[in-house]
């Protein structure tokens, strides 16, 4: 039996500093779940030179089982140091999102934004989307209490909201957001946008059901 939103608990988010805790997001009470890791030093050389092509790197590939985090970068970018240990934890993250969800396909987005990507508060139309910031601010996103759903079912309005209850991601952190196309949570899709990354571009690691 599917519930109905109305039937529901409010959306909620769960943290936690084990990767076991993202599999509270099959809970149809959350729309949020967040491994809160520090990520390894090693990596931290190819995150820094790979985000001075802000605005310059937007890679987008779909890759079936076997398929590696590595044909997402360019050949240059193999050169980088920290290249290997880059892709090494990308490809945790895919294999934990593929033991999670089973999709015959994932859909990796990698970005060096150095601009806001997505600057107003939105709901996806995707079942569960994985997202992890290597370098700079990570994503916000609204808890259920602040956020004002329209009545009937339709675009999400303006969100007018103190800026004090806004979330965000840790930089490093695994979130998996759960959208408007996951199995009877229409309606209740996480709230949440593109931080404005300041002084600083991001490097932001996507993974989506495809």
């Amino acid at each position: 039996m599917t519930l109905q939103p109305s039937a529901l608990e409010k959306p909620i988010a769960i943290t936690g500093d084990q990767p076991e805790c993202l599999t509270e997001i099959f809970r149809d009470e959350v729309n949020l779940a967040v491994w809160n890791r520090a990520l390894h030093p090693r990596i931290a050389p190819f995150v820094e030179e790979l985000t001075a092509w802000e605005g310059r790197l937007e890679r987008f590939v779909s890759l079936s089982k076997g398929d590696s985090a590595e044909t997402a970068l360019p050949n240059w970018a193999m050169t980088i140091k920290g290249a290997e240990a880059w892709i090494d934890d990308a490809n945790e993250l895919i294999e934990m999102y593929r033991c999670l969800f089973e999709p015959e396909t994932v859909g990796l987005r990698l970005h060096v934004l150095k601009g806001t990507m997505c600057p107003r508060f939105h709901v996806d139309r995707v079942p569960v989307r994985l997202l992890c910031t290597y370098r700079g601010v990570g994503t916000e996103w609204l808890p259920e209490g602040s956020v004002t759903r329209p009545d009937t079912p339709g675009p999400l309005p303006d969100q007018l909201v103190d800026p004090g209850s806004v979330g965000r991601l840790a930089t490093g952190a695994v979130g998996l957001l759960k959208g408007e196309a996951w199995e009877g949570n229409e309606g209740r899709g996480l709230v949440h946008r593109s931080p404005s990354p300041g002084n600083h571009p991001r490097l932001v690691l996507a993974l989506d059901w495809l």
